[in-house]
């Protein structure tokens, strides 16, 4: 919860007005009963309003912003257009009836195969992808404290080499596989290759997700 609160107080400024952080079973066999009883609420703080209509209108089943990140890895805004799950999506209606412009969701998965997710509405949407990509940066990485009893070994321990943590502090700048490699004079495939061993070591599923686990389990 501490961490959760953390993050809602660095996105005030930025018009957020709550978010929700929870994870749930990943597995596409389970019924949608046991997949919403399976799932983990890690932190909660709702616009006002939103709880009581949203339980109201049956809006806590099927969640397509809190589902769909079993099959994504990348954040995507609630109305994001190409998502057929999202489209027509009444949550959406509300939100706006109680003041929230959109919403950003990022995938966040776990260690043990679960599905996680931070969810952010806010007042108003008007970020560059810039702007995106640090919001999710520092979501995955609230997602990574809120999970550690789930006992990510240390990076270090995962034999991470020295380049392939150089490449991941690069990513955490929101450098490109080129930019990477003209920084470290090395091929762009190389500093690729480099990105996705780390990755695949630290158990990741996105570049996010890597950094934080890097930098959020490396000791000081």
């Amino acid at each position: 919860m501490a961490a959760g609160l953390i993050l809602r107080q660095a996105l005030s400024p930025l018009g957020s007005c709550g978010f929700f952080a929870g994870s749930f079973p990943a597995s596409p066999a389970l019924p949608l009963e046991r997949i919403v009883a399976g799932g983990r609420r890690y932190a909660q703080f709702s616009p006002p309003g939103w709880l009581d209509e949203y339980m109201r209108r049956g809006l806590d089943r099927g969640n397509p912003v809190i589902f769909a990140p079993a099959r994504r890895v990348s954040p995507f805004r609630w109305s994001a257009p190409g998502f057929p799950e999202l489209t027509g999506w009444r949550g959406l209606e509300l939100a706006r009836e109680i003041g929230v412009e959109d919403g950003l969701a990022v995938p966040c998965h776990e260690p043990d195969g679960r599905v996680g997710v931070i969810s952010m509405s806010f007042e108003r949407f008007d970020f560059s992808p810039r702007d995106i990509q640090v919001i999710a940066l520092a979501a995955v990485m609230t997602h990574e404290r809120m999970t550690r009893f789930t006992a990510m070994p240390a990076p270090l321990a995962l034999g991470l080499s020295q380049r392939e943590r150089d490449c991941l502090a690069y990513v955490a700048d929101g450098l490109s596989d080129g930019e990477i490699a003209e920084k470290l004079g090395i091929a762009q495939t190389t500093a690729h290759s480099h990105v996705e061993n780390a990755k695949r070591k630290l158990g990741a599923r996105s570049r996010a997700q890597a950094v934080a686990r890097l930098f959020g389990n490396t000791p000081p």
